[in-house]
């Protein structure tokens, strides 16, 4: 047996950490108000399991909504916390701390890496034996289910999602589903009740915050509304008509795509049905990044759908480098019915998003994580003049927003390809800039 080693890395836990820390299962959802000290308890909570670990070279994620999060938020107090134990090694290029484990009788080395859900693919063909996930309201969700917990499953890693609220996203359905799940632990840290901010700070800070904005940041309020958000509010209120819900494919509609293809081959497609009547039934949702075109439009055959058309964005004129071909060629060479959309400002996406979302109807099952995003997409925040800017900001959600953008600028009827199909393209107008602005 191994001999047990204690270090002492200068971390004393504040009562209610030493609490978690004693008390968390194999999988976690912790709702934490702001400054509870949820970086510092995660960073040293992956530090004292790793060397605990009886498996041979042990390693660990901590994941913030962007590499750029990851590196200002935690890199330091990684450093600062580890660099106390024998064999420290930092590689700052790819923030990753390494420990030696020289008291082993077979020794090997610890890693634990920071790592951003803007790029899942950093974490693709790892295996895992945590993975913390800072602010998760803001994280793009496909990193759980696609890439983080098939890396944790041979291994039987643990997992912490940790955060403060940020509406009625994907961290409350993962908080929600964590509820009525008897293997996993759950909690709630309001501010008025942690005791770690005093109460004459507490009253300050809601005299000068939004209503909002102290229900989410302090209280812990999944049912604040998101500051800056386009469409959240209006997707509430649609949920609550009943409009998400099982609305599947019928057979007897033919089915739009809804195209955005972005930088390094991200696409995000909106699946689109409109009955009899008028309505405007979103039945499908597909993201995805690093497929080639022919590689998508295999996707689109496979799903077995009877088309009608698919709308892509005034940017499939670009040519390929690689081919000299533009994308719209590549397109039509692989599936019939590609239209192209006629440039539109960002702002009147927006617009029309807002005037569709009343009229839609979405499958949940087969939506969710184009629902998410749309929930989550939200006005960029100038911090230096404490405004939101006009534009949207640039994370996970853009692509699925931008290609329902699309759609809405679109409520054509729909027939089913045959009876309408040509091959004369449709050209972009390209004197128009992306922002509005000649």
């Amino acid at each position: 047996m191994n001999e047990t080693k204690t270090f002492d890395k200068g971390y004393r836990p504040r009562p209610l950490q030493a609490y978690l820390h004693k008390n968390l299962a194999r999988f976690n959802v912790l709702v934490c108000h702001r400054r509870f000290g949820k970086t510092i308890f995660t960073l040293n909570h992956t530090i004292a399991k790793a060397l605990s670990n009886t498996k041979r070279n042990p390693q660990y994620a901590y994941i913030a909504p962007t590499y750029r999060q990851a590196k200002r938020i935690a890199w330091d107090p990684l450093k600062e916390y580890a660099r106390k134990l024998p064999g420290f090694k930092e590689n700052k290029q790819e923030l990753t701390v390494m420990i030696h484990r020289t008291w082993l009788p077979d020794p090997d080395v610890i890693k634990i890496m920071l790592l951003g859900s803007d790029d899942p693919d950093t974490l693709r063909g790892l295996y895992l034996d945590g993975a913390v996930f800072d602010e998760f309201a803001q994280c793009d969700p496909i990193v759980w289910g696609e890439v983080a917990r098939p890396a944790l499953s041979d291994r039987k890693g643990w997992g912490i999602f940790i955060g403060t609220p940020k509406g009625k996203n994907h961290f409350e359905k993962r908080y929600n589903m964590a509820t009525e799940d008897p293997r996993w632990f759950t909690c709630i840290f309001k501010a008025s009740q942690t005791g770690i901010i005093d109460t004459e700070e507490l009253e300050g800070m809601k005299m000068e915050m939004e209503d909002e904005e102290y229900e989410q940041e302090m209280e812990c309020s999944f049912n604040a509304a998101i500051r800056g958000a386009y469409y959240a509010s209006r997707i509430n209120a649609i949920e609550d008509k009943g409009q998400v819900g099982d609305f599947p494919y019928d057979p007897g509609l033919p089915v739009d795509t809804f195209w955005d293809l972005g930088m390094d081959d991200a696409v995000a497609i909106w699946f689109r049905q409109r009955t009899r009547s008028g309505e405007f039934r979103y039945i499908d949702y597909f993201e995805d990044n690093g497929k080639s075109i022919p590689e998508l439009c295999k996707v689109i055959k496979d799903k077995e759908y009877a088309y009608g058309r698919h709308i892509v964005p005034w940017d499939a004129n670009t040519r390929e480098l690689g081919t000299g071909q533009t994308r719209i060629e590549i397109f039509r060479k692989h599936l019939r019915g590609v239209e192209i959309q006629k440039r539109q400002a960002v702002e009147e996406r927006i617009s029309a998003g807002r005037t569709m979302l009343p009229i839609s109807f979405f499958n949940r099952d087969t939506t969710q994580k184009g629902l998410d995003a749309l929930v989550n997409y939200q006005k960029e925040w100038d911090s230096k003049m404490q405004v939101f800017k006009s534009k949207p900001k640039k994370d996970w959600s853009c692509h699925a927003a931008d290609s329902f953008g699309y759609s809405a600028l679109d409520k054509r009827p729909s027939r089913f390809m045959d009876e309408y199909y040509d091959e004369l393209p449709r050209e972009a107008v390209m004197d128009y800039d992306e922002l509005g602005v000649i």
